[in-house]
């Protein structure tokens, strides 16, 4: 390849596996003499018996080799190098190349079944050529070197990434901080980007002056001040204190694990059951991502970076190009339709039936048939030539 970014192989070692088991082994459990189910945090009963799973049943090297059957590549863009998974469309008929954007918590894991749906093609339709990146400082992306890698320096680099790989026009799906990077990238680059399909809106601006708001609009706003208060603690120290907090994750998988694992359950759209939503295999290769490459600290900085040194032109300013909103019934941050088109040019709107915040590992093929529909659309209505020089 003719090209910075170059073939990447996951290499971990049984030495590395060794020191997880050793460590997984001799966890401090604090005592809980009495069930407290989620309502202080993790369930010790659910995470006692993950971890157990972790421990005996868990095949990292089954996963990696299945991780490595993916073209991934890495390379700089910018000052660090980055890390991204790409995958080749199906089907003679060129389609706009798509760029899936994780966010915190998550990993490019989350796409897995999502993307591979979404390049194979859906109904008989061609697929989508895809770029899955491990966001700076996530996954197996470097780690920033400096100060300032907020989520509109995250923008320029993704950007920058698509440029490297050939696309001068591409569409861009993301939710959680992937929605936020996605939001500021439509804004920097409305002439590359056709389209912003996103599954998390925050925040949502308020009704224009002389203008009421609806009883949905009214509802959103008291869920989210109840939400605010009693969900988001972890956002507080991550965006004030983040290195604290990183010590313990970076020394202890069961900490890591009890942190992450408790934002898939308040998150997600599920009954009593956590694994009626996710898959144990899956939702632990996600922890590995963070585990593995030692990224606990600077996966988390993004709010930290954000809070302190993102300006607040980069924060503010309506998205002009087309947008794809689907609003899962269990994503915390999903504002009602009117909200969301103060802010974007909303041209595509539906109501998944089943789905919360990690929608696409979720619910795979609700999440893929929404992303295809959106990019279809505004594809045929904003067709022109889209390079791509990886792969052919």
């Amino acid at each position: 390849m003719d090209m910075v970014m170059q073939p990447f192989r996951i290499k971990y070692t049984e030495r590395e596996i060794d020191d997880l088991h050793m460590r997984l082994e001799a966890t401090r459990w604090p005592t809980i003499p009495f069930d407290t189910g989620w309502s202080s945090g993790t369930n010790d009963r659910v995470l006692r018996d993950l971890v157990q799973y972790w421990l005996h049943e868990y095949d990292w090297f089954e996963i990696q080799e299945q991780l490595n059957r993916l073209t991934h590549i890495r390379g700089p863009i910018g000052e660090e190098e980055l890390h991204c998974v790409l995958y080749k469309g199906s089907g003679g008929e060129r389609r706009p190349p798509l760029l899936l954007l994780h966010g915190w918590g998550s990993s490019f894991a989350e796409f897995l079944d999502a993307a591979e749906l979404l390049a194979l093609g859906i109904d008989g339709k061609p697929g989508f050529d895809l770029v899955v990146p491990s966001l700076p400082g996530f996954g197996f992306s470097e780690a920033p070197r400096a100060p300032g890698m907020h989520a509109g320096q995250i923008a320029r680099r993704m950007h920058g990434l698509m440029r490297e790989l050939g696309f001068e026009r591409y569409g861009v799906q993301g939710g959680d901080w992937g929605a936020i990077i996605g939001t500021v990238l439509a804004r920097q680059q409305p002439e590359a980007v056709i389209g912003l399909h996103v599954n998390f809106v925050h925040p949502a601006p308020p009704p224009p002056a002389g203008e009421t708001a609806s009883e949905e609009e009214l509802a959103y706003r008291s869920f989210q001040n109840k939400f605010q208060a009693e969900e988001t603690g972890y956002s507080q120290i991550q965006k004030t204190r983040p290195q604290t907090l990183a010590y313990a994750q970076q020394d202890s998988p069961v900490g890591l694990l009890a942190w992450i694992l408790e934002k898939f359950w308040a998150w997600s759209d599920h009954g009593d059951d956590l694994w009626e939503a996710f898959n144990k295999d899956r939702l632990l290769t996600n922890v590995m991502l963070y585990w593995l490459p030692g990224c606990v600290l600077s996966a988390a900085r993004i709010y930290y970076e954000t809070f302190f040194h993102m300006s607040k032109n980069l924060r503010t300013g309506r998205v002009d190009v087309p947008t794809g909103y689907a609003k899962f019934p269990s994503e915390p941050w999903s504002p009602p339709r009117e909200m969301v088109k103060r802010g974007y040019n909303l041209v595509h709107y539906s109501e998944p039936p089943k789905g919360g915040h990690f929608a696409a590992m979720e619910q795979p093929e609700l999440w893929a048939r929404d992303v295809e529909s959106f990019f279809s659309k505004v594809w045929s209505t904003t067709r022109k030539p889209a390079a791509f020089r990886v792969g052919g």
